[in-house]
């Protein structure tokens, strides 16, 4: 997961969006209310969005007529999420 982060740590909406969910962990919103709170294009929030769940950083909801993001609650994960964005500083 290290190489994961450290490949896109110059990915500003990736980053963004990490920040956005580590910051409000208890959020679970749709890719287009997060761009508009992380101040983003819909359509690469999403692909980031979609990146981040199939790496298991967020989790996804669906029903039939909407997507809803989530962050993972994987105490492992958290820590590593935790540790790239200190990097960061």
């Amino acid at each position: 997961m290290k190489r994961l982060f450290s490949r896109h740590k110059n990915n500003r909406v990736l980053i963004k969006v990490i920040r956005f969910f580590y910051e409000n962990p208890a959020c679970i919103d749709t890719s287009n209310n997060i761009a508009g709170w992380i101040g983003e294009r819909r359509k690469p929030v999403k692909e980031i969005l979609d990146f981040l769940v199939k790496h298991n950083v967020l989790n996804k909801d669906a029903t039939y007529a909407t997507e809803g993001y989530s962050f993972t609650q994987d105490k492992n994960m958290l820590s590593k999420i935790g540790d790239f964005l200190k990097d960061l500083e």
